[in-house]
């Protein structure tokens, strides 16, 4: 299904055809990117071919581009809605974003394009088998029981006890006590964000003006939810029972009045953008990009919280423009061009790419694409330019803002890097090569722990992560007992805001062993039974390094 059309158009465009025939053979090579600008390049010449935008979305769904591969399909359907591989090549880029119904829509159309049966051709009957297999494919997800929802209440807690709320409650004293470093600033002010955007969500209504219908509500309402999920992402909550019409609408009010690109890939967009700033300006670019973005941003986040299907490829998407705009517009001031091309924002979408790449690849699905070095090396990137750019002095910046965006991306990298590490240790034989793994995942997580506040839920959980890869590698009781007395330090600070949060009952569980170990080793050493030199580890322990979750 991915492989490129040969000429069989009707065309008379000489050069476009030569170009396609260029793009072929390298497509056939596995040069997707090179087979993407020849047809690209034929595009240019002609238009109106069905083929040619069918045989770039071929080269885009190669590299994994899926809204630049659906963009071109449709593109391609609409100019010959009797093409059969465009509606295959649409569900195909669908059911890699998620999106369970178009791709049935798609593949359902695919299949009405081919002959009968008795006149199928024998390639149309591959393509027919392919269809069939996609439609399956995409029936049986639409079909899988969707989990749980996040709501409040959380787990059985009424609405008061989530962190939010208590955060909201110790607000004073934090301040009193110059704590601003606290996690209740963190949570606090993502609520006030995601909350504030919700209220206004709520006002967008469904109106008949003039016999025609029409949506009439406020806009901004994307930047406030997206804004409160990038400064932490457990504020996401469902706590309106017709929360999904209400986004959806919301989705379509601001696209319309930002006139935002709802049907196309990084590539259209990145040149579209430039077409249009050339033709009207900033005041018509920035609001449209941002919307775009952050609707991006959110379809893939809410799309993994909800289905628990993680989806990648929307952030992947938005850095492609948020990088590429950074470099055009590097001279452009941040007033002109937008917060989206801030690099706290890049930033915090890199975040969520980060842990939506890593949510992947534990989930251990066939089809993912991101393998332990492609996470390590993105884990390492947020490391290595939040280090480069640094909280400037005299920064003005409410302390939810500056640990959402520069301590807690850091830390999570740090603590990605540490899990990295717990798999190279885990794949391995060699002993030695095991135990250099294990220290070094420890050394990963106290760092992670060590930027994150004490009453951070994460801060402690880390810790006991940490102590876990020490046990593995045999470490002597002098190390684990001090990081034993950390965490226990930490839990009833932690408690204040994050006892009912979403990973309570395992992190409770999990730290509790950190304190059983403690109690049993630390009396050990004091009545001379073992010395502080000897190694220990708690026995009933999960069953290998690999069992350790981030999140």
């Amino acid at each position: 299904m991915s492989q490129p059309q040969a000429s069989t158009s009707t065309g008379s465009n000489a050069n476009a055809e030569g170009l396609k025939a260029l793009g072929n053979a390298l497509h056939v090579k596995g040069k997707y990117k090179q087979a993407y600008q020849k047809y690209s390049e034929a595009i240019k010449e002609d238009p109106t071919n069905a083929i040619l935008w069918a045989n770039r979305a071929a080269s885009a769904l190669a590299m994994k581009q899926y809204l630049d591969a659906v963009s071109d399909a449709e593109k391609a359907a609409e100019l010959d809605p009797k093409y059969a591989k465009a509606w295959g090549r649409q569900g195909t880029g669908f059911h890699a974003l998620g999106s369970w119904k178009q791709a049935i829509t798609c593949f359902t159309k695919a299949l009405a394009c081919l002959p009968p049966d008795e006149n199928l051709a024998p390639q149309d009957k591959v393509l027919k088998a392919q269809f069939e297999v996609g439609l399956k494919k995409a029936e049986e997800c639409e079909k899988r029981p969707i989990p749980e929802p996040m709501s409040v209440p959380i787990g059985g807690v009424d609405a008061e006890n989530s962190p939010w709320k208590r955060a909201l409650l110790m607000r004073n004293e934090v301040i009193a006590n110059e704590d601003l470093t606290s996690s209740a600033f963190v949570i606090m002010n993502a609520y006030r964000e995601f909350g504030s955007g919700i209220e206004k969500m709520k006002k967008t209504t469904r109106k008949t003006i003039n016999g025609q219908g029409a949506l009439i509500g406020l806009t901004g309402v994307l930047v406030h939810i997206s804004n409160g999920i990038l400064r932490d992402r457990r504020v996401f909550h469902i706590g309106i029972p017709n929360f999904f019409d209400l986004y959806n609408n919301q989705i379509e009010l601001e696209t319309a009045k930002t006139q935002a690109w709802d049907k196309a890939g990084p590539k259209l967009v990145q040149q579209e953008a430039l077409r249009r700033l050339e033709i009207s300006g900033w005041d018509a670019v920035r609001p449209a990009l941002s919307t775009t973005i952050r609707a991006w941003v959110l379809r893939g986040f809410i799309q993994s919280a909800v289905t628990r299907v993680s989806a990648p490829e929307y952030y992947r998407d938005a850095l492609d423009v948020l990088d590429w705009g950074s470099r055009v517009w590097k001279d452009v001031s941040h007033e002109v061009r937008g917060t989206i091309f801030d690099l706290t924002f890049i930033r915090g979408v890199r975040r969520l790419f980060l842990n939506a790449i890593w949510e992947a690849y534990s989930e251990e699905s066939k089809e993912n694409i991101y393998g332990l070095d492609d996470i390590a090396k993105v884990a390492q990137e947020i490391v290595t330019e939040s280090d480069a750019n640094p909280l400037r002095p005299g920064s003005q910046h409410d302390p939810g803002f500056i640990s959402s965006f520069y301590v807690y991306p850091k830390a999570d990298a740090l603590a990605i890097l540490g899990w990295y590490h717990m798999q190279l240790a885990t794949a391995s034989e060699d002993m030695d090569y095991k135990n250099e793994h294990w220290v070094e995942a420890a050394d990963y997580y106290i760092q992670a722990a060590n930027l994150l506040p004490q009453d951070e839920e994460y801060h402690a959980y880390y810790l006991k992560v940490a102590l876990e890869a020490f046990w593995w590698s045999l470490a002597p009781l002098r190390v684990t007992l001090p990081l034993c007395a950390r965490i226990r330090d930490a839990i009833p600070k932690m408690k204040q805001v994050w006892e009912y949060s979403q990973m309570a009952k395992e992190r409770d569980w999990s730290l509790g062993q950190a304190l059983v170990f403690e109690a049993e080793f630390k009396a050990k050493v004091e009545t001379g039974e073992i010395s502080s030199m000897s190694s220990a580890r708690l026995e009933a322990t999960f069953e290998s390094p690999q069992d350790a979750k981030l999140q």
